[in-house]
């Protein structure tokens, strides 16, 4: 019967946590979650938003008038792809 000694068994050396890839692939998915909880908070912290003036809509219908009476290079990119679409004809107004 053979006697074993501790010099001839080979017990594997056990590694320190940190340098195990599975415990950052664990640790990875709730750090970015406080991460993005951290961003967030910072961004509402700041301070509520500033408010849209009353007279906002009025000065959009101004500038809406301006731009339709506009030449055509500087009409928006919309009346743009109309004119592409049909084939470059203006459409006469009754």
């Amino acid at each position: 019967m053979q006697t074993l000694n501790n010099s001839e068994e080979q017990l594997p050396v056990a590694r320190p946590w940190w340098k195990e890839p599975y415990v950052w692939m664990v640790i990875s998915g709730p750090l970015s979650a406080v991460l993005a909880c951290a961003v967030t908070a910072v961004y509402i912290f700041q301070g509520p938003d500033a408010v849209v003036p009353e007279d906002n809509y009025l000065a959009g219908v101004e500038i809406r008038k301006q731009v339709q009476v506009a030449p055509p290079p500087l009409q928006p990119a919309q009346m743009g792809r109309n004119h592409s679409a049909t084939g470059g004809r203006t459409l006469e107004k009754p």
